[in-house]
């Protein structure tokens, strides 16, 4: 049976696609065969950035790009499609039309990630929960952010984002010293800055060079890194002993909280949000600042703890209760 998988943002969303290339493996492991659709990105994305609060509280909006998705869609003649992004909700009244079994899953709320009023955020929960309500199933990418949904009026079951393993326990142990630390997110915010540089000043870094204030950043202990495929990216990371998050958003499903536990590398990290709790629901151990010196000194017992958590979350046993909701 193929199965059709929809996002409006993968190109554009490196964590969306994360998401949906890691689901996708997991359904053909499985036995399944998938036909990715994405389109309408650029349209979508000046929704996002500058009229998403004016025009995604609005019911005829929604219409509108559920029926142009749904065309798309149905093109393809599909018996299942898996919608990605809380916006896709906008479909699933469509398919159901045409007797298609329909997933919603949910990665994030866009009223939070883009700081909507209020009010806004308000209109905009009562139409996806009316929409979402009408698919055979909805999941989200964590156990956190499906306890918000319960909380806006949607049931959803958790499904987290997941991992390949990258390293193995033998190639983690032989990592040359001195300790290399590893820095994969954007570089967006000053204090990302200031906390690489003031590490930097003592042990030796890989920094992702990407974000807004990437090309402020320099220092003879940093190793800057872009590469053009993740899987180039992860052949140059896994070198890092450990990884480092500096992160202050209202997220709820981190990547680079698999990213490290795929490579093995035991996180410091600094921040605030839901993904403090999301790390703790899947058994990460986050580690202060402070503790580099710490894990440098207990780095055997570390790494090997890391290999239970890269077990637990690899494809496609943490994505078992999607597969099951597809038999």
């Amino acid at each position: 049976m193929s199965i059709i998988l929809y996002t409006p943002t993968y190109y554009e969303s490196p964590g969306t696609q994360a998401r949906v290339d890691l689901v996708r493996k997991s359904l053909e492991i499985a036995g399944y065969k998938t036909v990715l659709i994405s389109s309408h990105e650029s349209q979508l994305q000046r929704i996002y950035h500058a009229f998403g609060e004016s025009l995604l509280t609005l019911e005829t909006v929604w219409k509108v790009m559920g029926e142009l998705t749904s065309r798309l869609i149905c093109k393809q003649k599909p018996k299942t499609t898996i919608l990605f992004l809380d916006v896709s909700a906008s479909v699933v009244p469509y398919l159901k039309k045409r007797g298609i079994k329909t997933i919603l899953s949910i990665e994030d709320l866009t009223p939070e990630y883009k700081k909507y009023s209020l009010k806004a955020s308000e209109k905009f929960y009562q139409i996806l929960v009316r929409y979402a309500d009408q698919a055979d199933s909805v999941i989200s990418s964590g156990y956190t952010l499906s306890k918000r949904l319960e909380h806006i009026g949607l049931k959803t079951i958790p499904v987290p984002v997941g991992l390949e393993p990258h390293v193995s326990i033998e190639e983690a142990l032989v990592r040359p010293n001195p300790p290399i630390i590893l820095h994969a997110g954007q570089l967006n915010m000053q204090r990302q800055m200031e906390v690489i540089l003031d590490l930097a000043d003592r042990y030796k870094l890989m920094v992702h060079d990407f974000g807004i204030l990437a090309d402020k950043l320099s220092h003879p202990n940093i190793e800057k890194y872009r590469e053009p495929t993740p899987e180039k990216a992860t052949l140059r990371g896994k070198r890092a002993h450990m990884g480092l998050i500096v992160e202050y958003k209202k997220t709820y499903s981190l990547n680079r909280l698999y990213f490290h536990s795929s490579l093995l590398q035991p996180m410091v990290t600094e921040g605030q949000g839901p993904w403090f709790e999301e790390a703790s629901l899947l058994g990460i151990n986050l580690y202060p600042l402070n503790a580099v010196e710490k894990i440098a000194k207990n780095y055997d017992r570390l790494v090997k703890e890391c290999v239970e958590v890269q077990k637990r979350l690899a494809i496609p046993r943490i994505h078992k209760p999607l597969l099951r909701l597809l038999q």
